[in-house]
């Protein structure tokens, strides 16, 4: 998926566009989000520090300190940078209000990731452009965190190939949450 479309999906998702409603079934996908079993093998990480709702810096056991960019998702910006003016402008919202949702989901991650042992699992492209980590990251619990962040509403999926995976599970999880009012969703 292209930058722009993901900003496209950011805003709508802020400007209050997609409301809630039918959304069209893909045959043989999830109808429900239900947290799938916890993979045998995943590299073990200890958060070390939120940086915002969908990037946390980890020490990884063999590696150190490694900075992860949670896979399949998405949240607001809090950062000054070109994606909040990009979100801003094609919102219609103000930079302060999408930075105000931003904070709200990094304060949903660093209540459950924070200071936490967690395992991570890498899909087929393991870096962005960037050079974080790209991975889903599991809790003790075996809970997809990825999944639950979707869930709970703080998060709106976003999935650029070839990590793929989980894309049919997390756009269950994005309607569920869509059609509930959780979270982000129900602001």
């Amino acid at each position: 998926m292209k930058a722009h479309h993901i900003a496209t999906l950011v805003a709508l998702l802020l400007a209050g566009a997609l409301a809630p409603g039918p959304a069209a079934r893909v045959e043989g996908a999830p109808t429900a989000c239900v947290n799938p079993s916890r993979p045998a093998q995943l590299m073990p990480a200890f958060v070390t520090r939120i940086v915002d709702g969908d990037t946390v810096d980890t020490s990884v056991a063999g590696r150190g300190r490694e900075r992860i960019r949670l896979l399949g998702i998405d949240t607001p910006e809090v950062y000054e940078s070109e994606k909040l003016d990009r979100d801003a402008q094609q919102s219609g919202q103000s930079r302060e209000a999408i930075q105000a949702l931003g904070r709200v989901a990094s304060e949903y991650t660093r209540r459950h990731l924070d200071g936490k042992d967690v395992g991570l699992e890498l899909d087929v492209q393991q870096r962005d452009r960037y050079g974080r980590l790209l991975a889903h990251i599991w809790l003790v619990d075996g809970t997809l965190f990825n999944l639950q962040i979707l869930r709970d509403g703080y998060a709106q999926i976003l999935t650029i190939p070839p990590n793929v995976k989980y894309t049919d599970l997390f756009l269950a999880c994005q309607r569920e949450a869509r059609e509930q009012g959780r979270g982000l969703w129900g602001r």
